[in-house]
């Protein structure tokens, strides 16, 4: 289980060893066992288990055997997690079977003590008898997951953990003797099954005996108000043992109405158990269908184990999900009472409100009940009224919710929410009884009002004030499912994304009456959102703040682009269209421009000097000089040294201390700045006026040409600057874009900074390079900081070669796995080689590349045993110089002597490539 499968597990156990501080065991296996790990040794070493060689388990089953014997007088319950990636290397060998007869005989003997249990997790090629024989090794059976990705691995451990540490055993007995079992992790609900010839009609109490063995007796009564929750909880216990099982279950579960439940908070986990049965099921067939092969491959076996333990793993992460939820929205989940609030609002109704309320009924009616908008808020206290609207969702809809969902039609259709989701539930079982998956991206609908229309997604409409309370107080719930077909699904961004689903509608508007009617009430909902919305406000990206940034023309640094169509709605909902529309065109060249254009490239600097200085500049002669200041005395402080090459890192025109004599060509100033402004250029950079923007000019009735009347060209030329300029052709991040320079002041600022690039550093004297070359490898290799080191590189090794750079990457590759001792406080040297491998160190500022002209590898995989391969290489073929490129993988360019003859020194070139490894002569 080498490379990313263990470390994802190392990763789970230390995250398990941060959050419960509890030191548990760890052991080890190949095809010996190592017990001496915990988990706080693993989460105190910076390296990972190593996982290779075979597979025995006869080592790790004497090892319980025996670690059980060690500690049987402690009487605790004990819990195995047990997990493996192969089969044993002698399955059938006498060596497995005598341990395993060994440790049954040994725990046959315990069934009086605290309960001992193995929970199994299987990962790629292991065999599924032999995983669920080790299931029930224990005194109380375990449960069983399988994983074939890295991914489900590291989930299935969190699942079990949490299931291991919080589970509790219950008995249940009858007054005929008969006794059931149930294993939960619920303390409020005991579910179990009884057998089918039990006749329970003549027993009228049960005894429950919990795992302390405390002894609670309950009446046993007919249940008369039986509601969905209390039927799903019911068929979440069935384990279907053929297909027509299943399909029995998907017809039960078809006729249960989930909008039937006593409050909200119990809608919303009926809901999530409802698609849980429904999604099992559907695993359940497939899964059954390929069992009537004639070969049976042993993967579908161990997904069929895996699957019927899944109901207890979907509590669990029900359970999960409804915490972190509770824990991201504390006020609106736990410390408000949801159903009381909109009762509350509905009592609160007047009768002159309810009057005027009844006046709205001929305009608000559910197309599919025929109920209107005042019966709706009179027979419930969480229904609403919505738009039927048909959409397109992607997977990006998740992190992304502004681009994951499209709008492909707006309807005529008038839903209630009640009747969307009973619907949507319909039309989904329909589509599975056909034995299709569903999921994010499928179009399942149902009919809209007219013949050619179909409704995937709803929006509620304002309508009236007391309409418009429920649908604050429910706005995660609609938003949720609008976004993730999940009631659970909320983000704050979805806030935001509503907003550019708004001018997709008005996009695909029509001028009829009942159309603007419409799109009056959905503008009314969108407006109440931005304006009292704490979401939007506080929206990470592209809410509030990113509007009044775009407003103030500040750098927008985002990793995913600003969909210019939000601000744009937002200014339309304000009122204030006209204000926001030039700062959107710029924001839009500037996003366009930062697509075509290369960082650093030659064509942007050409763009810039034509701004700065006019198109028809010209440069005079050079002159030639060396340059002998800031050079190194005797007296210069290491720490004084490396903060020059601190600074010189972040800005190129703070020259640092000399460590070797310099030849330069320095350039006279050559250009003028240009102050007035060349408009013929600067209107050649303006792009067409793209169509969301005419689109709303259009709907609003403004002049298509009001953006170019009001443009001031001086701001424009500003805002080309900081484009070009800034963001790419210098490539700014993000905390140097917090000190851009003024507009008053942006000419100088930007000549200032070209005029220093015409003095170029052409050589580095390397004529004594015998005390040259080991000074400035010094340097670089002790350095206190990678931002110093980062510096002496930069300024030194700008090509990533030559004797300087061969010096440090040997010697770094020569000790980088070796001990340093006390390095608190300091960069190691195994981070500076990572550094320059992937070209990149984290300053106080984000994430910053060390060369410009080089790509960089924002993650590395594990290169020891490829580096150790390389280091050996070098020292057999005695390398003497070494390149660095990223060619879309590391390139190290290796070159040595291979022999003197009379008249030329003959040289020998390799390539290695890392990750994969291979040699190239």
């Amino acid at each position: 289980m080498s490379g990313s499968p263990i470390n994802n597990v190392c990763e789970v156990l230390r995250d398990i060893y941060q959050r419960t501080q509890k030191d548990y065991r760890l052991f080890t296996y190949n095809t010996q066992t190592d017990v001496k790990r915990t988990l706080k040794t693993l989460s105190e070493r910076n390296d990972n288990l190593q996982a290779s060689g075979g597979t025995s388990f006869a080592c790790i089953f004497t090892a319980i055997k025996d670690y059980l014997l060690q500690n049987a007088s402690a009487k605790k319950p004990v819990t195995f997690i047990f997990m493996t990636d192969g089969q044993d290397n002698e399955p059938n060998g006498p060596a497995l079977q005598k341990s395993i007869q060994m440790l049954k005989l040994m725990l046959s003997g315990m069934t009086n003590s605290p309960p001992i249990t193995f929970h199994v997790i299987g990962f790629g090629e292991v065999n599924d008898t032999f995983l669920n024989q080790i299931r029930t090794f224990g005194t109380r059976q375990g449960l069983f997951r399988y994983s074939t990705e890295s991914r489900e691995l590291q989930n299935n451990f969190n699942d079990m953990f949490e299931y291991a540490l919080n589970v509790r055993q219950f008995t249940i007995k009858f007054p005929n003797g008969k006794t059931y079992t149930a294993n939960n992790i619920d303390n409020e609900t005991v579910g179990f099954l009884t057998n089918d010839g039990d006749d329970l009609s003549a027993m009228t109490e049960l005894t429950l005996i919990d795992d302390k063995s405390t002894t609670t007796q309950f009446l046993l009564l007919p249940m008369k108000d039986i509601r969905a929750i209390h039927l799903l909880h019911a068929l979440n216990l069935i384990q279907p043992e053929n297909e027509e099982q299943v399909k029995l279950i998907q017809t039960y579960l078809n006729d249960i109405q989930i909008t039937n439940s006593k409050n909200f908070a119990e809608r919303l986990e009926t809901e999530q158990i409802y698609k849980e049965i429904d999604q099992r099921m559907m695993e359940y067939r497939q899964l059954f269908t390929q069992l009537k092969m004639t070969q049976v491959p042993e993967r579908v076996k161990l997904q069929l184990s895996a699957l019927r333990h899944d109901p207890i793993f979907a509590n669990t992460q029900r359970k999960k999900k409804l915490d972190l939820r509770v824990y991201k929205n504390v006020d609106y989940f736990k410390r408000t009472d949801i159903s009381g609030i909109l009762q509350g609002y509905k009592d609160s109704i007047t009768p002159d409100t309810w009057q005027k309320i009844k006046e709205q009924k001929q305009d608000w009616v559910d197309t599919y009940s025929n109920e209107d908008i005042y019966e709706i808020m009179r027979k419930s206290t969480d229904n609403i009224l919505c738009l039927g609207i048909f959409v397109q969702r992607d997977e990006e809809v998740i992190s992304n919710p502004a681009k994951g969902l499209k709008l492909l039609k707006v309807t005529n259709t008038i839903i209630s929410y009640d009747s969307f989701i009973n619907g949507m539930n319909l039309a989904k079982n329909n589509q599975q009884a056909q034995g299709q998956f569903t999921t994010l991206n499928d179009l399942y609908s149902i009919a809209g009002a007219l013949a050619d229309e179909q409704v995937n997604a709803v929006i509620p409409l304002y309508i009236n004030d007391e309409h418009m309370k429920r649908i604050r107080i429910l706005e995660g719930i609609w938003l949720g499912y609008l976004y993730t077909l999940d009631s659970y699904g909320y983000d704050k961004q979805q806030e935001v994304a509503l907003l550019k689903l708004l001018y997709e509608i008005i996009q695909q508007r029509t001028n009829t009456q009942r159309q603007k009617q419409v799109l009056v009430e959905l503008e009314r909902v969108c407006r109440f959102i931005i304006d009292e919305s704490q979401g939007f406000k506080t929206a990470e990206q592209f809410g509030e703040k990113t509007y009044e940034k775009l407003l103030k023309r500040l750098p927008i640094v985002n990793t995913q682009e600003y969909d210019l169509s939000i601000p744009l709605t937002i200014g339309y909902l304000r009122n204030d269209l006209t204000s926001v529309l030039v700062p959107i065109y710029y924001e839009y060249l500037r996003q366009e421009y930062l697509k075509k254009y290369p960082k650093n490239s030659a064509t942007v600097k050409t763009i810039v000097a034509n701004l700065v200085y006019g198109c028809n500049a010209k440069d005079l002669p050079t002159t030639f000089s060396t340059n002998s200041s800031n050079i190194l005395i005797n007296n210069n402080l290491p720490d004084f040294i490396e903060k020059t090459f601190i600074d010189y890192f972040h800005d190129e025109l703070c020259q640092p201390i000399q460590l070797t004599p310099e030849k330069t060509i320095k350039l006279n100033r050559t250009r003028i700045i240009r102050e007035e402004i060349e408009l013929d250029y600067i209107k050649s950079l303006l792009l067409p006026l793209p169509d969301f923007i005419r689109t709303m000019l259009n709907h609003c009735q403004i002049d298509e040409d009001y953006i170019e009347k009001h443009l001031d060209y001086d701001t424009l030329r500003y805002e080309l600057l900081i484009t070009f300029y800034y963001l790419i052709y210098s490539d700014t991040n993000s905390g140097g874009l917090l000190n851009l320079p003024k507009k008053e002041n942006i000419l100088s600022v930007i000549d200032g900074r070209l005029q220093s690039e015409k003095e170029l550093v052409i050589a580095h004297d390397y004529s004594n390079s015998v005390h040259l070359v080991p000074l400035v490898s010094h340097v670089a290799l002790n350095c206190k900081t990678l931002e110093g080191f980062a510096g002496v590189m930069r300024k030194y090794c700008p090509d990533r070669r030559g004797p300087i750079f061969s010096e440090v990457f040997i010697q770094l590759l020569e000790s980088y796995d070796e001990s340093e001792g006390d390095t608190v406080g300091r960069a190691t040297k195994k981070e500076k080689f990572m550094a320059l491998l992937k070209n990149q160190i984290s300053t106080t500022t984000p994430t910053k590349v060390i060369y410009k002209d080089m790509d960089q590898c924002h993650s590395l995989p594990s290169l020891d045993e490829q580096l150790r391969s390389l280091r050996r290489f070098i020292d057999e073929k005695n390398v003497e110089q070494i390149g660095l490129q990223n060619q879309g993988r590391l390139v190290v360019y290796c070159r040595r002597t291979l022999m003197e003859d009379r008249q030329c020194r003959r040289k020998r070139n390799y390539r290695y490539f890392l990750n994969p490894f291979y040699e190239d002569c």
